[in-house]
């Protein structure tokens, strides 16, 4: 499977697993749900700063959403964030918030393995 093809099927897989439509997701990215709705069905080619805030909002790391074995997918997922009582603006807040806590974690790793 292409990799493309990989990532909308993973999208749309965690976005059923915690619940969330299309257009929640839509708002939380600052996007359309038809474009949402186009990524899952691997008719648009999903922007890299989109995979960014796709991974962060489901607290997976990037590359997760690539994965092609289900069984890897299925352990990923199990690790998954989900917030119930948060607003869009909140879970932004959040996820801007973990953005900077990775940068930090993987420069602190390079400067020691530097």
């Amino acid at each position: 499977m292409e990799n493309k093809s990989i990532i909308s099927k993973n999208i749309r897989d965690l976005r059923l697993k915690f619940g969330y439509t299309q257009a929640f997701i839509a708002e939380i990215l600052n996007i359309t749900p038809a474009a949402v709705n186009q990524y899952e069905k691997d008719a648009r080619t999903i922007p890299v700063t989109v995979v960014e805030k796709l991974a962060l909002l489901f607290n997976v790391d990037e590359y997760d959403l690539y994965e092609e074995n289900p069984q890897k997918q299925s352990v990923m997922t199990s690790f998954a964030f989900r917030a119930d009582e948060m607003t869009p603006g909140d879970l932004q807040q959040i996820n801007r918030f973990k953005k900077i806590i990775s940068n930090y974690l993987n420069m602190s790793e390079a400067l020691q393995n530097g």
